[in-house]
């Protein structure tokens, strides 16, 4: 079984899918790369991989959307930080007043945020840019900083961190895309899986 998926869902949703489908299913071998929708669409067309689970997947003619989740974005800090105990709403003008910790400028989150920020009278302040959301995350355990994460992948560290929803009007959001290449024949057990998937996504809307 080949995947590619996002980076925010590999902390819980991706490894819990894949521990439950391998009860029902333990001879079967999971190949899972981590990237961007962009490669998520080159691997599909190249049969390097069977399904996708990425965010902001563009709509393509090639490519079928089996589930969509609408995710928001989410501020995430230390449970230490000013903002963490705020009473009031989140509003983005607030997290300009700290230090942040950026996704860099091809992912998905960071583009809603750029996309938000045109229109704003205010710039954040970036203290770290990377592509990597584990170290982002872990930065926030030694920074009074502020790190931005779609809801599936705001996991909070045994409480040590905190997310955030930013209440500002019209403040975009994505969507988590399970999809495969149109037309093609997959595996058997590849629609089982997209199938489990499904389900997942559908239960995690509920308990958003």
């Amino acid at each position: 079984m080949r995947l590619v998926v996002s980076q925010a869902v590999v902390a819980t949703l991706l490894p819990q899918a894949v521990a439950s489908f391998r009860k029902t299913h333990p001879e079967v071998v999971f190949d899972v790369h981590v990237g961007d929708h962009v490669h998520a669409l080159a691997t599909l067309r190249a049969y390097e991989s069977d399904l996708a689970l990425v965010f902001n997947l563009s709509p393509e003619p090639d490519v079928t959307r089996l589930a969509v989740s609408e995710q928001k974005l989410l501020a995430l800090m230390h449970r230490t930080h000013p903002l963490a105990t705020r009473k009031e709403g989140l509003r983005l003008r607030d997290c300009a007043e700290y230090p942040v910790a950026l996704p860099d400028g091809n992912t998905a989150g960071r583009q809603l945020l750029e996309r938000f920020m045109v229109r704003s009278s205010f710039k954040l302040k970036p203290l770290i840019e990377s592509n990597s959301f584990e170290f982002l995350r872990n930065c926030l355990h030694h920074e009074q900083a502020i790190s931005f994460q779609i809801t599936v992948g705001a996991i909070s560290d045994h409480g040590e961190l905190v997310a955030r929803e930013i209440e500002d009007r019209g403040f975009p959001k994505g969507q988590l895309v399970l999809a495969s290449l149109a037309g093609r024949n997959l595996p058997v057990i590849a629609y089982a899986f997209a199938a489990h998937l499904e389900a997942a996504m559908a239960a995690m809307k509920h308990e958003v």
